[in-house]
């Protein structure tokens, strides 16, 4: 059998030695080193409190501009609702339906050059584009969009309130829930941000304002009628997933859940009927405004401002994360 060496006495009075210098040097330094470890944690503490004061600072910023966004874009559209004799302007938002004329007469001055108006059928949009009014551009855009709006009347209207068909056979797991929630709300920004590109496209304004070899009025129908048709599709693409939403079926534990989702899946349609809505007054007011006015006529900053609800979108993502959680034994 190997024999197996053991340390000697000598190796244990030297590691014993070594021990006891090692103590000693703690026991001298001992507030050294808790200075050290205290300096330390005061240091990583600091480096916290920044970065979470950064951060803090920068969501302020952002609500602070969003803010500002949101007076500016209310300042225009009072502004708007002033120029056109919306009763709106004095009245408030909701104190009525806007009416043609606060100053109590829909009289204009005699022209001899016409004004466009909304065209409610194919033959008023033809008429648009051959007889070319004024503004006829705006009001071909316009068109288009109520035309293509007003049949979805119905699916637009059970989106604001919530319906819901009967459920269908099978309820979604926990899992298939989440996974549902998340792809359906990634899809909406997918969507709008889509939206917003394709709006911010120089083509899209050039539309409007096309080389005058396309046409004596330098803008061009077609393109018109394209683009409009275009911001349409993207419309009820986000319809169509409001549907998908609110034709779930799942618990009525998640009901709250699937309420929230067809909430934030709405919002972005109802920004689409407040534009709508906002482009036709400003259509209809043409025939009381352009008679007035000796040049170029400012009306402010007429846009699709799609907003999410931030809170909204926190709150649900929580939710699937409760849900979703491993339970404990």
């Amino acid at each position: 059998m190997a024999d197996h060496s053991s340390p000697g006495d000598g190796s244990v009075l030297v590691a014993i030695f070594v021990l006891l210098i090692i103590a000693g040097l703690v026991v001298r330094y001992i507030w050294w080193v808790v200075g050290a470890a205290a300096l330390a944690g005061v240091v990583y503490l600091c480096v916290v409190l920044t970065r979470k004061a950064e951060e803090r600072r920068l969501r302020d910023e952002k609500l602070a501009a969003e803010r500002e966004f949101e007076r500016a874009r209310l300042a225009e559209r009072q502004h708007r609702w002033t120029m056109i004799g919306d009763s709106r302007a004095v009245y408030g938002e909701k104190s009525s339906a806007p009416t043609a004329d606060i100053t109590g007469t829909d009289s204009a001055p005699d022209t001899d050059e016409p004004i466009a108006t909304l065209a409610a059928t194919k033959a008023e949009l033809d008429a648009l584009i051959r007889d070319r009014p004024q503004g006829w551009e705006q009001a071909l855009f316009a068109s288009i969009l109520m035309q293509r709006a007003a049949p979805l009347a119905s699916r637009l209207r059970d989106s604001e309130l919530g319906y819901t068909e009967a459920g269908a056979s099978g309820l979604m797991s926990a899992g298939e829930l989440a996974s549902t929630v998340v792809h359906m709300l990634d899809e909406m920004m997918r969507t709008i941000q889509q939206l917003d590109r394709f709006m911010m496209a120089p083509a899209f304004m050039a539309a409007f304002t096309a080389p005058d070899d396309v046409d004596e009025d330098g803008a061009d129908p077609e393109a018109i009628a394209h683009i409009a048709h275009r911001v349409m599709d993207y419309h009820e693409r986000l319809l169509e997933l409001s549907e998908r939403c609110r034709g779930i079926s799942a618990p009525a534990y998640y009901d709250d859940i699937l309420a929230d989702c067809a909430r934030m899946l709405d919002a972005p349609l109802r920004s689409y009927r407040e534009f709508i809505d906002e482009f036709a007054a400003v259509i209809r007011a043409l025939p009381r405004v352009l008679p007035h006015a000796s040049g170029p006529v400012d009306l402010g900053s007429l846009g699709l401002y799609i907003s999410i609800d931030n809170t909204l979108h926190s709150r649900i993502l929580r939710r699937l994360d409760e849900i979703t959680a491993p339970r404990r034994a």
